[in-house]
């Protein structure tokens, strides 16, 4: 009994010691898991903390690609980009900005067609000395007969003597034709001074070679004759003037109070020719920087009175009296918003404001009550686009939807201008084509090698492009600048 006793009371002393062994062996296991996982977390931490930041460029390059995507996919049509920055590598569609007007293709019924005719004043003409006529009789005498006439142009070299009293010094030089058309080709037709000199060899049979400083001779004679003064009274004195600007490049640029040009060392200045343009005169101007010195310098938009077109450049609103942006350039920046960003609201709101110049097409007038709608439909959708601002936070698209909201909500006035004056166009499309010769210039000829040639062309263009609108004959109107000079 007492061996039995004795052996329960020691089982009992090793359960207890068991226990207890167990419960130090559940300490351990639980500091050993503690500290592998204190171990473990010590590790992964850096790797985390790395792959967040990798998370976070991730992020900021996603949105980096995304904006350098739609900057790659800026063109002329969805955005205010020229034409010649479109991707030579890929194929755009210029014509896609425009809405389909269901018309048929071709001239349009009403059109003037134009056809090889007789003037009814040939036998005037001919007593002018403007014209000559042959008749060839191959009848045989017979009363009744159809006629069938060709036209055709004779180039003759002519010279004329004049002969004066002595001691009158011999002197040789060319007429007012040769002069006014080497003006007209030059700045008109763009044709080279070599290639100049050319056509004037080939067409008097090798009797009349042009050289360069003879041309460079015409077009600054012709430049000093142009009368500025009164095609800037025509501006001044119009309801409606529209104001654009491009950059030129030239080796030479005149800045502001100095009297020598600087010269560019194996490159070109880019210097800004402006452009003020009706629809009955254009005249052109050159200033070596883009800002408000050269518009005063200019003396044009700060003395007009009346309503100023142009696209929304700021320096510009400080003159005139009212003001109307380009709805063309509107209009491509919400196509793009679309086509770019995908902001719905875009597309919306672009199909309102094109519609408003459709309805302006339609109409004589638009009345007053018309007109409200409009205006209120107007700021509804402005509304409506200040809400989809909200919902998008800062994300993709944010600062191109806010900036055109802002331009919309501030130059309400300018951007309906249109439609509440019929005398103001959509766009400021006939600025732009002012300018686009100068554009084809450049193309042509890479850029301008003097400052004088520049001041000189813009001059002429400016009489050019008057004397079109205002349907005058080029190579006569021309003329008149040399008659001036005689």
């Amino acid at each position: 009994m007492i061996e039995i006793k004795q052996l329960k009371a020691e089982n009992k002393a090793l359960a207890i010691e068991n226990h207890q062994i167990k419960q130090k062996l559940q300490v351990l296991e639980n500091n050993i898991d503690q500290k592998i996982a204190i171990a473990i977390q010590k590790a992964i931490q850096p790797l985390l903390e790395q792959i967040n930041k990798l998370e976070t460029k991730n992020t900021q390059k996603d949105i980096e690609i995304l904006h350098l995507k739609t900057q790659l996919n800026k063109t002329s049509t969805n955005s205010s980009k020229p034409p010649s920055t479109n991707n030579q590598y890929k194929k755009t569609i210029i014509h896609n900005n425009r809405e389909k007007t269901g018309k048929k293709p071709g001239a349009q019924k009403g059109h003037k067609g134009k056809t090889l005719t007789i003037p009814k004043n040939l036998d005037q003409l001919v007593k002018e000395g403007k014209a000559k006529k042959h008749t060839i009789d191959q009848t045989n005498g017979a009363t009744k007969y159809i006629s069938k006439w060709t036209i055709d142009i004779e180039i003759l070299t002519v010279y004329t003597e004049y002969r004066l009293p002595l001691p009158n010094a011999p002197t040789i030089s060319y007429g007012e034709n040769i002069k006014a058309l080497t003006v007209l080709l030059s700045n008109n037709g763009l044709i080279a001074e070599e290639r100049l000199s050319d056509f004037f060899y080939d067409i008097s049979n090798g009797l009349v070679t042009i050289s360069g400083a003879s041309i460079e001779k015409f077009n600054y004679q012709a430049a000093q004759n142009v009368d500025l003064e009164e095609i800037r009274q025509d501006l001044l004195n119009g309801e409606v003037m529209h104001v654009d600007e491009t950059v030129s490049c030239c080796v030479e640029r005149l800045e502001y109070g100095q009297l020598t040009p600087l010269v560019a060392v194996n490159s070109s200045f880019n210097v800004v020719v402006r452009t003020h343009s009706s629809v009955s005169a254009t005249l052109l101007t050159v200033n070596p920087f883009k800002d408000d010195e050269g518009v005063r310098r200019d003396g044009v938009v700060p003395s007009f009175c009346g309503v100023l077109v142009h696209d929304h450049d700021k320096k510009f609103y400080k003159y005139g009296v009212l003001h109307a942006t380009c709805g063309a350039h509107l209009s491509r920046e919400l196509k793009g918003l679309g086509e770019l960003f995908g902001i719905v609201w875009a597309d919306k709101f672009r199909r309102f404001y094109v519609g408003l110049n459709e309805y302006k097409e339609r109409s004589v007038v638009c009345e007053s009550v018309v007109l409200l709608g409009f205006e209120c439909a107007y700021d509804s959708l402005v509304c409506e686009g200040e809400a989809v601002l909200e919902g998008m936070g800062r994300g993709f698209g944010f600062r191109e939807l806010r900036r055109i909201l802002k331009r919309l909500r501030l130059f309400k006035d300018s951007y309906l201008l249109f439609i509440r004056d019929y005398r103001v166009p959509f766009t400021n499309n006939l600025a732009e084509r002012d300018l686009r010769h100068c554009k084809t210039r450049q193309k042509v000829s890479g850029c301008f090698r003097s400052w004088r040639g520049l001041e000189c062309y813009v001059r002429i263009r400016s009489f050019l492009s008057t004397a079109i609108k205002r349907k005058q004959q080029l190579l006569p109107a021309v003329k008149t600048l040399f008659y001036q000079s005689t």
